[in-house]
């Protein structure tokens, strides 16, 4: 990860993360240890989040927000299509992606 630190353009950052971080949660856990800085014990976001395109593990936005982490430029993209605005999805996307999630991780 450390190999991606910074090379995010800088102007991405605010819109990104802000993207990344307020889109649909699917799935919450407890937060974890910055790997990139040990003081940090806790605070890294972890889980699943969505737009109903894509889906992500949520500590995406906390990594491009606090280290401009360079995340696929097809998504980078894909959020700028939707001019960084957070989804929310309503109730069949989710369950459609909650399936999806499923059939992925029980194969």
């Amino acid at each position: 990860m450390a190999d991606l630190v910074g090379r995010l353009d800088d102007e991405l950052r605010e819109p990104l993360s802000h993207y990344l971080l307020e889109c649909q949660s699917l799935v919450s856990t407890q937060s974890m240890a910055d790997p990139l800085d040990p003081a940090r014990d806790h605070g890294v976001p972890t889980g699943m989040s969505s737009d109903g395109t894509w889906v992500w593990s949520t500590y995406w936005g906390y990594f491009v927000r606090e280290y401009a982490i360079e995340v696929p430029a097809e998504f980078i993209d894909h959020a700028r299509s939707r001019d960084f605005q957070p989804v929310t999805l309503d109730n069949a996307e989710q369950e459609r992606i909650d399936s999806e999630l499923e059939a992925t991780f029980s194969d």
